[in-house]
């Protein structure tokens, strides 16, 4: 052990500690990927927020979630990725190792830490972030109407650089490349129209997601077994509610375990999987651009092309 950590110590260096104030600025500038205004200027997902910490809480029992301690409350915490990779906690818990050699615990960050890990580059490790989200239901079913309405004013591009309103049901004549377009394509997921979280549930539907920190989250409450500290995310009170998250909520518990995302391949089907909002040619354009807050971190998914 005592080896090991050595070798932590030499890789790993540490740069900076961003104070709170820094990482709410950081967080206010980050943007969309593919989401633009009117003017074609790329949309901020967090311009409006308000942010804070609180604490995420174990599970109580087998199957059910997180809970996320709002006022004088806990909230079950949801997931839009139930899949956790080993290989990604095992990055995790050499980064816990690092920092506990300076005295700082991955289960209370106030702040942002950058650090340079030799051969992999230089990152940042905040609290996790989670977003509160409030969606309208019809029995059940997420009221499709209301959720366009939320896009109102945003834009998608496609591969020759039309603008396409998402505040409308269908996009006309998408170009998914240079030469080939789709005259009539559905905004949403064809499993959005579909999915439905209980027949009767009509009205608000309020819930708590997270956003960036799934490993972290998974390695503190399961392994270290104590409560995490967390950023929440949420509307101003005099601001309009954050835009749609890019895939559906589902229960963080029960996860799905491998070895790491390629391992994904050795599955021809898995039972539980993400659900994206979006249809499958426009689905990641809803990913934040962290590099754009001047934050690093790292990533899990594929590259594809958003316009």
């Amino acid at each position: 052990m005592l080896n090991c950590d050595y070798s932590i110590m030499k890789s790993i260096t540490l740069k900076k500690v961003h104070s709170f104030g820094a990482v709410e600025d950081m967080l206010h500038n980050i943007i969309f990927r593919g989401l633009y205004n009117t003017n074609g200027k790329n949309i901020s997902p967090y311009k409006n927020a308000h942010i804070s910490l609180t604490k995420v809480y174990p599970q109580t029992s087998l199957g059910t979630s997180p809970n996320i301690h709002i006022g004088r409350k806990q909230e079950p915490l949801f997931t839009p990725q139930p899949t956790i990779y080993e290989n990604q906690s095992a990055i995790i818990e050499k980064v816990d190792s690092f920092l506990l050699e300076h005295d700082i615990k991955m289960s209370d960050l106030h702040n942002a830490i950058e650090y340079t890990w030799e051969g992999r580059g230089t990152f940042h490790i905040l609290p996790p972030v989670i977003e509160k989200h409030t969606y309208q239901m019809k029995n059940g079913y997420l009221d499709i109407s209301q959720l366009l309405k939320r896009f109102k004013n945003a834009y998608i591009k496609d591969a020759l650089g039309n603008m396409h309103t998402l505040s409308r049901r269908y996009l006309r004549s998408f170009y998914i490349d240079e030469v080939s377009s789709i005259e009539h394509l559905d905004v949403f997921n064809s499993n959005v129209p579909i999915l439905n979280y209980g027949l009767g549930h009509n009205g608000d539907f309020t819930f708590y997601i997270v956003c960036d920190g799934a490993h972290r989250l998974d390695y503190v409450l399961e392994k270290i077994k104590e409560p995490m500290t967390v950023l929440l995310v949420e509307p101003k009170k005099d601001a309009s509610l954050l835009y749609p998250y890019y895939a559906l909520p589902v229960p963080f518990r029960p996860s799905i375990r491998l070895s790491s995302k390629r391992s994904e391949k050795m599955y021809r089907k898995l039972e539980r999987d993400k659900i994206h909002l979006l249809n499958d040619f426009i689905k990641k354009t809803l990913h934040y651009d962290w590099e754009a807050g001047g934050l690093s971190v790292s990533k899990l998914r594929s590259n594809v092309d958003i316009y």
